[in-house]
């Protein structure tokens, strides 16, 4: 017999749209006046394949804040290449909001994480060392509101996992 109602996880309730991250963190922003306040981590990605890479990356961005936030790349501004992502962007979100490191997932359905950024103005943005035109203008943005910008080096990438499993027999 089947129950015809909707099972709702724990790591459901760490997933939220922009708007609900947004009154979310407005509402610790009025406990971030009470000393020690709480501070707030985003980082964002792909996070196609989650793997070993990540969760010490996770744990390493956590440390600069109490409140750990990942943005997810929306699948159709996933420039990957063919075929990618692999895994859907629910999918992703759910194995993020799994993750005890995590403290709350959002979608960033846009092409880079800069509304995320405004809407919920990070005391830290966390981003692998990987210079590009974008990683420029999301370290102005951080500037402009106040906040910092941390580049960690990347270990590990889901592409080379994806090759590799490619060429295994």
């Amino acid at each position: 017999m089947a129950l015809n109602h909707r099972i709702f996880l724990k790591t459901d309730r760490k997933i939220l749209s922009l708007r609900d991250l947004k009154f979310k963190i407005d509402h610790l922003m009025d406990i971030r006046f009470a000393s020690p306040y709480p501070q707030i981590v985003l980082t964002t990605g792909v996070f196609d394949l989650v793997h070993p890479g990540h969760l010490s990356y996770f744990e390493k961005a956590k440390s600069f804040g109490n409140i750990l936030v990942v943005s997810v790349v929306d699948d159709k501004f996933v420039r990957k290449g063919p075929k990618r992502p692999v895994f859907g962007e629910d999918l992703r979100l759910k194995w993020l909001a799994a993750l005890e490191v995590v403290d709350y997932v959002v979608l960033n359905s846009d092409y880079g994480p800069w509304k995320v950024m405004e809407a919920i103005r990070p005391d830290v943005y966390v981003k692998g060392y990987n210079l590009t035109p974008g990683l420029m203008k999301d370290i102005k943005l951080m500037r402009d509101l106040k906040g910092q910008t941390v580049l960690l080096p990347e270990t590990m990438h889901s592409t080379e996992i994806f090759e590799k499993i490619k060429k295994t027999p």
